[in-house]
């Protein structure tokens, strides 16, 4: 098995509409994972989240194999739900 990557993205805030009419939160993939998924076709991701932030891309797998998945490693839920 081999170890995933693990890299830092940064969240941007843009506002948009007048007065700030709504905010929306934008987190950029890293370049080579962004163009193995345009390869394959993939254009979304399912987003699993809590205090921490995980993807699986849509179409190579179910929700309920990510919630499958998720309920066999009970560390991982430990780890998304851990507040600092």
């Amino acid at each position: 098995m081999s170890v995933p990557k693990v890299t830092v993205r940064k969240v941007h805030e843009n506002k948009h509409g007048r007065g700030g009419g709504y905010t929306q939160y934008l987190l950029t993939l890293p370049k080579e994972f962004a163009n193995k998924l345009k390869a394959k076709g993939i254009t979304s991701l399912y987003i699993v989240y809590d205090y921490a932030l995980m993807a699986f891309p849509y179409g190579l797998v179910t929700e309920q194999e990510v919630i499958a998945f998720l309920k066999a490693h009970p560390e991982l839920e430990k780890l998304l739900a851990k507040e600092a």
